[in-house]
């Protein structure tokens, strides 16, 4: 009689759920016609696969802002599947914004004491600076590989009562994260760790163990199969029951990530409190492939390049093309299959969402590891995301769409740290680079020269120059004529010996915590953390060059050959002196006497100089100017001038 009522307990929720649906006619008729026989039977099969699916249609307006029309296929709040790892991506976002209210960098280590559950203590890790784990190296693995344990760092960091407050604030009430992916009963996982955070042996934080009060509404029984096994390793005949884990809508979880991705589209109480550097860090590593990771890194013959990309490309573990991205996360448990994908074509310039979920477990039993996740589970993923992207690259759009945040994002992932210097030597364009730290004088003049001119410009400024109130004016200026401003350091530190040029002046620490600094300068401005940076002095080494990749970023420098970078000098300095006739020469003899000319040119200068150089080369900058146009030159910023389309 009990199995029986557990049975229609059962088949009562799958019809309320059913009843609840909702399903578009345009996505079931888009794919039922382009369906394989495998594919049309596990559509027409709703109950046995629980299939939910919403494709998200993006378009652009001529501002490059986007809109969105989502398509459901048998889609409901009420409708449940186990989300297993995809809850990992709301704590990822929700760790950052805590941190930043606390005003701790991602990449503080971070350590989790011995308290109430009884969790290991601090430990060792090697893909972290100093070998001790940070919330960043958490973020990542969880990305990369859907790490278990970053996942329950992060549960204990952020705590099981601030989750629940947090999302349900932003408009998720169904979400439900109340378990780490560790044996552990309901009152355990009500209790979290004490937490401190540490830079250079000194506290920073102390966060001390503490406990969940929240109640949750477990009134909506959630029974799932036929039988399951349980934790002793024994056979029930009973469907599983879930009504006390973990649960999160697909709609919910589509629209966190959109959220993020877009945080533009969606009401403010809904987003996230996280920095532009926050944006750019979670952009990469929700793209980035596990061969492409170092600190972590992974063995490719078992975290290969799908490993975590179901939409595509896991099924047969299929090659991603190196023009596509795909910012995700997925989650795998008890035969349910899910993953909230954005993908970005940066070839044909196509982009779309698309968020499923599937089970696949024929015998009906739970727990017992036979899941038909590589016969049908990844094929339908497969199958799904190819008529949908076959279908964007012949979608007419009002407008093509501008990827180059996304695109900037991962530039450079799986491959050899090297500093830039130079773009395309076949086009004829330069890019005018101008750096800044004490001296600011220059600045009005340069930017009415580039805005008489319709001449974009880069400029790279240190933190200091950022937080002096008397360069504030030139610099909204040049942010709202739209030029590209990005960083040169927090405090213009010299990073390696000038005669040894492998003998570094700074430690890794020193190195990131300085360019925090100039980061959040800029963000004080509105200002995205730009992927491309300058070093100061123009100086570095090859340690330079890997850190400065290992943080997302792309090192970038003049281009040789001319003297435009010693407009700084003045009388004083003796034989390194350049007046303005002798660099303005060096300018032109290059590009006539060179093969390609400056065709791909950094031609670097700088918004003001010492008082001691009277003779202010920016005062020829508009004679150089139309010098570089009368030679048919395009000028354009550093993002464009490095551009691979």
């Amino acid at each position: 009689m009990l199995r029986l009522s557990a049975v229609f307990l059962c088949l009562l929720c799958c019809f309320t759920a059913a009843a609840q649906q909702r399903t578009d006619r345009f996505l079931e008729k888009l794919l039922l016609e382009r369906a394989s026989p495998r594919l049309k039977h596990i559509l027409q099969h709703p109950d046995s696969f629980q299939v939910q699916l919403i494709y998200t249609q993006i378009d652009r307006d001529a501002k490059n802002r986007p809109t969105f029309k989502h398509y459901y296929y048998h889609v409901g709040n009420k409708t449940y599947f186990n989300p297993a790892s995809a809850v990992k991506m709301p704590l990822a976002f929700l760790a950052l914004e805590k941190l930043n209210g606390l005003g701790i960098d991602k990449y503080t280590p971070m350590l989790t004491d011995s308290g109430y559950s009884g969790q290991t203590r601090v430990w060792k890790d090697t893909s972290s600076p100093g070998g001790l784990p940070s919330v960043a190296n958490y973020i990542k693995k969880i990305f990369l590989v859907s790490d278990n344990d970053a996942y329950n760092r992060l549960y204990e960091f952020i705590g099981q009562q601030t989750i629940h407050e947090k999302l349900w604030a932003k408009g998720y009430p169904e979400m439900r994260i109340v378990r780490r992916f560790v044996a552990m009963n309901e009152d355990q996982n009500r209790h979290t760790n004490p937490i401190r955070f540490e830079q250079d042996g000194k506290l920073v934080y102390s966060q001390p163990a503490a406990v969940s009060t929240l109640q949750y509404d477990f009134s909506r029984p959630l029974l799932v199969g036929r039988g399951h096994w349980d934790k002793n390793d024994k056979p029930v005949d009973a469907p599983m029951d879930f009504t006390r884990h973990n649960n999160a809508p697909l709609a919910d979880l589509q629209q966190i990530l959109q959220s993020v991705l877009f945080p533009g589209s969606v009401p403010a109480s809904k987003r996230f409190n996280l920095t532009n550097d926050d944006y750019r860090f979670l952009y990469r590593y929700m793209a980035a492939l596990p061969r492409e990771s170092t600190k972590p890194g992974y063995d490719t013959s078992e975290f290969f390049d799908s490993y975590t990309k179901f939409f595509r490309f896991k099924a047969g573990r299929g090659k991603i093309p190196p023009y596509i991205r795909v910012f995700n996360k997925t989650g795998w448990s008890y035969g349910f299959l899910t993953d909230i994908a954005y993908h970005a074509d940066f070839k044909n310039k196509t982009e779309f969402m698309v968020s499923g979920n599937i089970y696949v477990n024929r015998d009906g039993v739970l727990n017992d590891n036979k899941y038909e996740y590589e016969e049908e589970g990844y094929p339908f993923f497969k199958e799904v995301g190819d008529i949908l992207y076959n279908y964007e690259l012949q979608r007419k759009r009002p407008h093509v769409p501008d990827l180059q945040v996304f695109e900037d994002a991962v530039a450079g992932l799986g491959e050899a740290p090297k500093a830039i210097t130079r773009g395309d030597t076949t086009k004829k364009q330069v890019a005018l680079a101008f750096t800044g730290h004490e001296f600011a004088d220059g600045g009005q003049y340069i930017a009415g020269v580039l805005r008489r001119n319709h001449v974009p410009a880069s400029f790279f400024l240190t933190g200091t120059f950022y937080e002096t109130p008397a360069f504030a004016p030139v610099i909204r200026r040049l942010k709202a004529d739209g030029h590209y401003l990005a960083g040169h350091s927090g405090r213009h530190l010299l990073y390696c010996d000038w005669s040894k040029r492998d003998s570094l002046l700074v430690t890794r620490r020193q190195f990131e915590e300085d360019l925090a600094l100039n980061y959040k300068a800029m963000d004080r401005f509105g200002i995205p953390a730009a992927h491309y940076f300058l070093p100061p002095y123009e100086w570095y080494n090859d340690s330079i060059v890997k850190w400065t990749a290992e943080l997302g970023l792309q090192l970038v420098n003049f281009s040789p050959g001319t003297l435009s970078h010693a407009d700084y000098t003045y009388p004083e300095m003796g034989k390194t002196y350049r007046d303005s006739k002798k660099i303005m020469e060096s300018i032109t003899t290059f590009e006539n006497q060179r093969a390609g000319g400056l065709n791909g040119f950094i031609l670097l200068m700088h918004i003001g100089t010492d008082p001691g150089r009277i003779d202010k080369f920016y005062f020829q900058l508009n004679k150089l100017i139309r010098y570089l146009q009368g030679k048919e030159y395009v000028f354009v910023t550093i993002p464009r001038l490095l551009s691979k389309q």
